[in-house]
């Protein structure tokens, strides 16, 4: 492994169990000396990446914020798609999250929130289950045959815990009906009594999105809501959404 992987490595191992990191734990983790430790954590502070504190350990840095809000002002779906998502909050009553498929993780990008009393498990920047709720089947629903495949054959037994199919002919088909419908809607699946409508969003003309807008719905609403008009505002908002984004791309 590269220096430059080692430095990289270190920022995996920073998770909400263990915010802290020691160089002796670094050390460990890395399979490198003590001095190689604190030499990559030394170039990590220095850059602004981590901090030091008294007591010898090491945390996430200024930078790492600094990062995210770039992230977020040159995200195209987000800046296309936060206007629309408070539009939607205040039309529908509820919450519309944005949520982004990157590599194998699917990650919060964005809540519009308008029920404050709802507290989610996720939010920005935590990953969420690939194969459970309404966001990453949206999602999934757009791949092609060849990235399912590869999916079905990391994820077998967790795709089938999450009711999308025990082969990759079933998987393939439940999908193929999420994406003929255009939206998924689930019940329950991340946090009881919390449902979402999602649908999928795109960036450009391949056919593949790279993300979804949800609203997030407490479940007991569900049978006195007029489904259908909801589910096309929801589709709506995401399409425009889509088409923005892919207007600020060519620009």
């Amino acid at each position: 492994m590269s220096s430059i992987a080692k430095l990289l490595s270190i920022l995996e191992l920073f998770s909400e169990a263990r915010p802290f990191l020691s160089a002796e734990q670094v050390a460990a983790e890395l399979d490198c000396s003590i001095p190689s430790a604190y030499r990559y954590l030394r170039e990590l502070v220095e850059s602004g990446i981590l901090v030091r504190f008294a007591g010898g350990e090491y945390g996430l840095g200024p930078r790492i914020i600094r990062l995210d809000y770039h992230l977020r002002v040159s995200d195209p779906l987000l800046r296309a798609g936060q206007p629309i998502m408070k539009e939607l909050a205040e039309h529908s009553g509820f919450d519309v999250v944005m949520s982004r498929w990157y590599g194998n993780e699917l990650v919060d990008t964005y809540r519009e929130t308008h029920d404050t009393t709802l507290d989610l498990r996720y939010g920005r920047g935590r990953p969420r289950p690939l194969f459970l709720g309404a966001a990453p089947k949206a999602i999934l629903s757009t791949f092609p045959k060849a990235k399912l495949a590869a999916l079905f054959e990391q994820h077998a037994e967790e795709i089938a815990a999450s009711g999308l199919g025990a082969s990759l002919e079933a998987f393939r088909a439940n999908l193929l009906k999420i994406r003929r419908a255009g939206f998924y809607l689930s019940n329950g699946e991340l946090e009881e009594g919390v449902s979402a409508i999602a649908s999928p969003l795109f960036t450009d003309d391949s056919g593949e999105a790279v993300g979804s807008m949800a609203l997030v719905v407490p479940s007991r609403r569900l049978e006195i809501l007029n489904l259908d008009r909801l589910v096309e505002a929801l589709k709506d908002a995401a399409a425009r959404t889509s088409a923005r984004a892919r207007a600020l791309i060519e620009a």
